[in-house]
């Protein structure tokens, strides 16, 4: 069987190779193979020619998906896309996952989370000791990182909202959104996983999910509506809901002293076009001096956070150049929107005087207004 890959797509490529030198996984390890261009030449090459590839080329494609570049491509080539259809067919067609990525999915579909040791059962741990209701038509969605590595980052939504006055719960049901399933091509999976969510949301009357993950965010905004029909529920980053109180004269801040930079994530950017709501909410902190790094917005550079599964020292290189980015700079601290995110970069951070801090901690800190409880 010949690897299904819509090659006419691919001949938009006019081989230009202005991809290939923003692209992290060119930029650590060298190789024409792991520049954007040279893997859609391979890929058109194998599917016009070969019955079945050889299993590098798969591996190849399984990179930081930061989607950068997609966002310089001149000819518009559909990169993630075809990404992620490419490893489908080469999986359907004799391909095979690594060894760690096996391990990683079928812990995924035994416990709903990638994080290898981690139990269902302790996925709400985090909750047990707060007042929630128990019935509200928005919810926290915790996420994986937010459950198991990071739980002060799931209660600290909590917090913040219920200081602002937004009645929101949980559903102790969720499982993973399903992101490491799309990304590995594995789409029986991943419609599990977003069936099994909407089905949970529905039971539960929930009408908005609320999260301060970028990965978690643009999954279920990007990618549930075209696997569940009728998909009815409204996904909100907490950057959003933020700058929409701002812009309603709802919220307001203390002043914080120091000069910060903001790191762009790469799901809720590049993916989602969510650029100036978290901007809004930093300007409004009264004595914050902002500075932009040079790469920023569409053109931000990855934290390396994704690449983390499947290779630790490659997704510190990626994470530390964007932490020099910052430190060249010579700002107090960076902010981001994405705990994913917050994770790497706070580790690649660490041999630096960098602060790197959530936003949704910012914000909590600084908080104040009329609805606001001192």
């Amino acid at each position: 069987m010949r690897v299904d890959i819509d090659k006419k797509v691919m001949r938009h490529c006019g081989s230009c190779n202005y991809c290939r030198d923003t692209c992290p996984m060119y930029m650590e390890l060298g190789s024409e193979l792991d520049s954007p261009g040279g893997k859609i030449r391979a890929l058109r090459a194998y599917g016009e020619k070969m019955r079945k590839p050889p299993q590098e080329l798969l591996q190849r494609l399984y990179c930081a998906d930061c989607r950068r570049c997609e966002a310089i491509c001149p000819a518009g080539v559909p990169v993630t896309q075809i990404w992620h259809d490419a490893k489908a067919n080469l999986l359907n067609t004799g391909g095979e996952m690594s060894d760690n990525l096996v391990k990683v999915i079928d812990w995924l579909d035994k416990e709903g989370t990638p994080f290898i040791g981690y139990e269902s059962e302790d996925r709400t741990i985090w909750a047990e000791d707060l007042d929630l209701p128990e019935k509200s038509n928005t919810a926290i969605f915790s996420g994986c990182m937010g459950s198991f590595w990071f739980p002060d980052q799931p209660e600290m939504v909590v917090d913040m909202l219920q200081k602002l006055k937004v009645d929101a719960g949980f559903v102790p049901s969720e499982v993973c959104c399903g992101l490491m399933s799309y990304w590995a091509g594995d789409d029986a999976g991943f419609e599990r996983i977003a069936r099994k969510n909407y089905e949970m949301f529905k039971k539960a009357g929930i009408q908005h999910i609320v999260t301060g993950c970028g990965g978690c965010y643009g999954t279920l905004a990007e990618h549930y509506a075209h696997l569940v029909p009728g998909f009815d529920v409204k996904i909100h980053h907490t950057a959003e809901v933020l700058a929409d109180m701002i812009q309603n004269g709802v919220l307001t801040f203390k002043g914080k002293e120091g000069t910060y930079t903001f790191h762009d994530s790469c799901h809720l950017g590049r993916a989602l076009g969510i650029y100036e709501p978290p901007r809004e909410i930093i300007k409004a902190i009264p004595d914050l001096e902002f500075v932009e790094l040079p790469n920023n917005r569409e053109n931000s550079n990855c934290c390396g956070g994704f690449l983390t599964v499947l290779d630790p020292d490659l997704s510190e290189s990626v994470g530390k150049r964007r932490v020099n980015e910052a430190v060249e700079l010579g700002v107090d601290g960076m902010i981001t929107p994405c705990v994913s995110c917050y994770k790497n970069l706070s580790y690649c951070a660490r041999e630096t005087n960098l602060e790197v801090i959530q936003l949704d901690e910012l914000v909590l800190d600084l908080a104040q207004s009329s609805l606001v409880e001192e």
